[in-house]
């Protein structure tokens, strides 16, 4: 099942946010404005200092002011108890610095055990890969960054136009700092670890 959790971040867009049968759509407090037919909100979940009040919805959880986890944290864990395997994630990234980490540590946590997660932004989307692949199909510009939030190892980059094969990445340098496409498929793997890859949003997509 994929669940759509919509923040209050200021980077809202609604690429790829298209709800199918079985899916869940969750905002995590200020994402609730952020959507426009609430008919479709399966679930509201947060302290609502974002927001403003607490809404009117079929499912709202209410959460402390004073507590350990984001609202985003806890909208994510109500998904995965619901029996999502993949979470994509709308309106995180944008604003505030701080809470952008905290969510992308978030995502770290959540494939570690075995959820599938991405993040859509206004300017770009961001993977995971998890002992595993990534696959991106070619375009003829645009610029990818992939980083290692602790030690990723046998890291391997091919179709880019900085290519390395099976080196270690760490949370201390910035290797995978502005990589750029150059009209051919790319390949972004790890042997065990995890990666974030962030892919800057192009309008020419060679198979568009």
């Amino acid at each position: 099942m994929k669940a759509f959790i919509v923040g209050a971040a200021d980077d809202f867009c609604t690429r790829g946010l298209k709800k199918e049968k079985g899916d869940l759509l969750i905002a995590a407090d200020a994402g609730y404005g952020k959507i426009e037919d609430k008919s479709l909100v399966d679930a509201v979940i947060g302290d609502f200092d974002s927001l403003g009040y607490v809404p009117k919805a079929d499912k709202v959880i209410r959460l402390k002011c004073e507590k350990d986890d984001t609202d985003t944290d806890s909208a994510a864990e109500y998904a995965v108890k619901a029996g999502a395997d993949e979470i994509v994630f709308y309106a995180c990234l944008g604003g505030k610095l701080d809470h952008a980490i905290a969510n992308l540590q978030l995502g770290v946590r959540l494939v570690r055990r075995g959820v599938g997660v991405r993040f859509e932004s206004r300017d770009c989307t961001v993977y995971y890969v998890y002992g595993g692949e990534l696959r991106l199909p070619a375009r003829r510009s645009g610029r990818v960054s992939v980083f290692s939030p602790d030690e990723t190892q046998g890291v391997t980059i091919r179709g880019l136009k900085y290519e390395v094969g099976g080196i270690t990445l760490t949370n201390a340098v910035a290797l995978g700092v502005s990589n750029e496409f150059v009209g051919r498929d790319a390949l972004i793997s790890a042997e065990k670890g995890v990666l974030m890859v962030f892919v800057y949003e192009e309008t020419d997509n060679i198979r568009s």
